[in-house]
């Protein structure tokens, strides 16, 4: 099995910058649509508007990311539904951390429930929380001294596989046309049933961070960036993706890429992790250690009643907790 060595990377001059500087960015200043609006032909199962319909709208982001800007032209209305069946376990992924998030998505503010509250957004920015009840409540502890939020919450349901599957989706819209082909394989992959095949894959992997930037995100923001071709980065993956909304970031590797494959001959492989999602660990205000959050996407089973830990920056105001009247 091949080794896998995690560089959490920051700054100017941290191995990531120096490793991966070619990228395609979707930044939330102007609507895009990407692709030929005129010959239509589905990116994924390659189809034409003579086999296939395109009517509905494609979103090359989620919606509850808030993605009311990014769209295609190459994708078909078949692959579309599937699409959005796999963006359920996205979604449920990040469970609590949407409501936190405060982004209106196709349904309005996501809301979260426990056993002792009810939470949901109010507008950017602002959470209120309902039909609260302190004495059972053990899933929210409010640090008010440092103004953090301690969560330990169940998560919604969701499939690790198409967790992977929606983020490389991403990828793959943001890919030139030149480029493309070289994906073939990736393609035939996410267009396929789930297969226990890839449950050994280092790809198979998403890095995380929730909340700790600097910044909330509105809108989603994502950048592919393709490596360097060096000897340097030669155990390196060429592609990766950094996507990030609300007060959560993700970062992956792209599989299957033709120029990857002698890395499966490589006795170990590189993944340097961007700073946005790197956890910076202090002491006595000092940096003391980077961590790197690291989540498997590999399995095809679903994940039922999963706990997740967390601590994000938090500050209650006046109405916050609402009362019933």
């Amino acid at each position: 099995m091949t080794n896998v060595k995690i560089i959490p990377s920051i700054g100017k001059d941290s191995l990531f910058v120096k490793a991966y500087n070619g990228y395609y960015i979707l930044t939330p200043e102007k609507k895009i649509f990407l692709g030929n609006k005129k010959d239509r032909t589905c990116r994924f199962c390659g189809k034409n508007s003579n086999e296939t319909t395109f009517k509905m709208k494609a979103h090359i982001m989620p919606e509850f990311m808030g993605n009311k800007k990014y769209f295609s032209y190459f994708e078909c209305d078949t692959c579309n539904q599937y699409f959005g069946q796999l963006e359920d376990s996205l979604f449920n992924f990040a469970g609590i951390f949407n409501t936190l998030s405060t982004i209106k998505g196709k349904k309005g503010f996501p809301k979260f429930k426990t056993k002792a509250s009810d939470f949901q957004a109010k507008e950017f920015g602002t959470v209120v929380q309902k039909n609260h009840d302190p004495e059972n409540e053990d899933s929210f502890i409010y640090d008010e001294e440092n103004e953090r939020m301690n969560i330990n919450v169940t998560m919604p349901t969701y499939i690790p596989h198409d967790i992977y599957k929606s983020l490389v989706k991403i990828a793959l819209c943001m890919l030139p046309d030149d480029e493309f082909p070289q994906y073939s394989n990736t393609v035939n992959w996410l267009m396929s049933e789930n297969s226990t095949q890839h449950e050994n894959n280092p790809f198979f992997n998403v890095f995380r961070k929730i909340g700790g930037n600097s910044t909330m995100f509105p809108e989603p923001i994502a950048v592919l960036l393709r490596k360097k071709m060096c000897k340097n980065t030669h155990r390196m993956p060429y592609y990766t993706l950094l996507l990030s909304y609300g007060i959560i970031s993700y970062q992956i590797f792209i599989p299957f890429n033709d120029y990857d494959n002698h890395l499966a001959n490589e006795d170990e492989i590189i993944f340097p992790i961007e700073e946005r999602v790197v956890d910076k660990i202090y002491v006595d205000n000092k940096l003391s250690e980077l961590g790197v959050d690291m989540v498997s996407l590999s399995s095809i089973e679903k994940k039922k009643n999963e706990k997740h830990k967390a601590s994000v920056g938090f500050k209650i105001t006046e109405d916050f907790r609402e009362t019933n009247k």
